[in-house]
């Protein structure tokens, strides 16, 4: 890495410093215990591209010749392996809380996770231990798109437990996630610059009006409970 890309490293956690004062002063957070170990989990799930770049390097999935071959490593090898680990994480630890309510803390916790992961995926890419020739471009840009990543997979896993959908809305969530993820990647790996911006246009609109969602649904719960 160059001196301008080792500026990357430090983009996720300068949002995290800055939602956690915006948390802090919009919902009164007092303790950040859980949103520290949301990021901690998510750099332990980085473990998990890890080893599925080593096993596709192994059995010879990472010769990428042809478009059949990107696709499958952009959304099978690396946009499956990058979400699992946060998704397990958010699942089956922090849906479990009792201040997990419905979509909104699912993002919030989501979104943590994603930017404790971004921090050490874009190490790994960087350094190419992940990929090689990496674009200067992707290394400022995925933090922003783990936000995105990070809304749509907790919104619906947050959905889910609001009305006692777990399973199906978990899975959508999960899905959706790999889904841009692998369709996020593969347009660096094809080098296609004109799809790119039409799909971080596309993931953008998408990710305000889920915030914008979970926030009403939020408020629609609490005035249930005030009547």
């Amino acid at each position: 890495m160059n001196g301008i890309e080792i500026l990357s490293l430090f983009i996720s956690p300068v949002i995290f410093l800055l939602m956690l004062f915006y948390l802090k002063a919009r919902l009164k957070i007092k303790s950040f215990t859980l949103l520290f170990k949301a990021i901690l989990f998510g750099l332990i799930s980085v473990i998990l591209i890890y080893v599925a770049q080593l096993l596709s390097e192994a059995i010879g999935l990472y010769d990428l010749r042809n478009i059949k071959r990107t696709a499958f490593y952009t959304f099978v090898i690396i946009g499956f392996s990058s979400e699992l680990g946060k998704f397990l994480f958010l699942r089956y630890y922090f849906l479990h809380l009792r201040n997990f309510k419905g979509p909104l803390e699912g993002i919030i916790y989501s979104v943590f996770i994603s930017l404790g992961f971004a921090t050490g995926a874009i190490f790994l890419f960087g350094y190419n231990i992940i990929g090689s020739n990496i674009d200067t471009l992707f290394l400022f840009i995925y933090p922003f798109f783990s936000i995105f990543s990070g809304i749509i997979m907790g919104f619906f896993v947050g959905l889910g437990k609001s009305r006692k959908n777990r399973f199906v809305d978990s899975m959508t969530g999960f899905g959706a996630a790999v889904f841009f993820q692998g369709f996020f990647n593969f347009c660096f790996c094809t080098n296609d610059k004109r799809l790119l911006l039409v799909f971080c246009i596309g993931v953008l609109i998408i990710g305000i009006l889920l915030c914008v969602k979970g926030a009403n649904t939020k408020v629609e719960e609490e005035n249930t409970h005030d009547n």
